[in-house]
């Protein structure tokens, strides 16, 4: 296996054999994989090895320094690492619990902002585009819209203006670097936006978008200040709600869950969340930017224990 994995990295220009040699003398010695040997030998960087192991897997990624993916967004940059782990795990258990779906649609709603919400729509549609299917993320949040800043992208037309039928219905753009990825962002925020979200404005749009859409993953504002989120997940069908840790009330989920029941929007289950708010300014430009969100648990029914 390392003389296999040597020769990959040969062959990408990144090691020379005498590299590679020295790099499998640590690894025997230490006992530790052949990536982890070269970046402690200085010859690679974590990147050159995932970048590696991206390839092998025919695995999208964004692993270079880009401006257009953001940094949190672990499933694109490290995807190998424990946090796209915990992403993976909810992507299994979501396809298999909507195994039977022709296709998979998904509201994400939370009860209040600053509970992960638009970083789990984001990582599980990269999740979803990394296995091949075609996914579209669209960002229903016209009252605080995030999915264009998460992939760099111009936030003038969107959701918004095809709703008001200013643009032409379409599958928004693609996502730099991930072929089966699309970004539908929110648009300008327009003065009614829970009047243009009514049904069956938004159904309507997916049915026509679904002949080229394996995935739907809607990003929505938190449905405790608006009914958005409410009139959205009725649309779409299906709901994934999710919480975090030392900040998200019972109570508040209770009433959440309710809304959805009552708009018949099917709750698929919760993800409890969790992840440290960056001290500075300075953090968020630089590396501490990473919001180190651990999704620790799937929870199917979290709201009666």
């Amino acid at each position: 296996m390392a003389d296999k994995m040597g020769s990959r990295f040969i062959e990408a220009g990144l090691l020379t054999e005498a590299q590679v040699a020295r790099v499998i003398e640590l690894q025997g010695s230490d006992g530790i994989r052949f990536g982890e040997a070269a970046v402690r030998l200085g010859l690679l960087t974590e990147q050159n090895v995932q970048a590696v192991l991206s390839e092998q897997f025919n695995y999208a990624t964004a692993l270079e320094p880009s401006e257009y993916v953001d940094k949190s967004l672990d499933i694109a940059l490290m995807p190998f690492g424990l946090e796209a782990e915990s992403i993976r795990q909810i992507r299994a258990e979501l396809s298999i619990r909507l195994s039977e779906q022709e296709k998979i649609s998904l509201a994400i709603v939370s009860t209040t902002e600053g509970e992960g919400k638009s970083y789990l729509a984001a990582s599980l549609a990269l999740a979803f585009s990394q296995m091949g299917k075609r996914t579209l993320l669209i960002d229903a949040d016209m009252r605080r819209p995030t999915q264009h800043k998460l992939f760099g992208l111009e936030n003038k037309t969107g959701l918004s203006t095809m709703l008001a039928g200013r643009t032409a219905i379409a599958a928004g753009v693609a996502a730099k670097g991930f072929p089966h990825l699309r970004i539908l962002n929110a648009g300008p925020t327009p003065p009614n936006p829970l009047e243009i979200l009514l049904q069956p404005a938004l159904s309507n749009l997916m049915r026509q978008l679904a002949d080229d859409i394996d995935v739907f993953i809607v990003d929505t504002p938190a449905a405790q200040t608006s009914s958005d989120a409410q009139t959205i997940s009725q649309q779409v069908g299906m709901c994934l709600l999710v919480a975090r840790q030392h900040h998200s009330k019972l109570d508040d989920l209770r009433q959440t869950q309710a809304q959805m029941k009552t708009a018949g929007a099917q709750i698929i289950g919760t993800v409890y969340n969790e992840f440290a708010e960056p001290d500075s300014l300075d953090q968020l430009e630089g590396k501490g930017k990473k919001l180190w969100h651990r999704l620790r648990k799937w929870l199917s029914n979290p709201l009666h224990r």
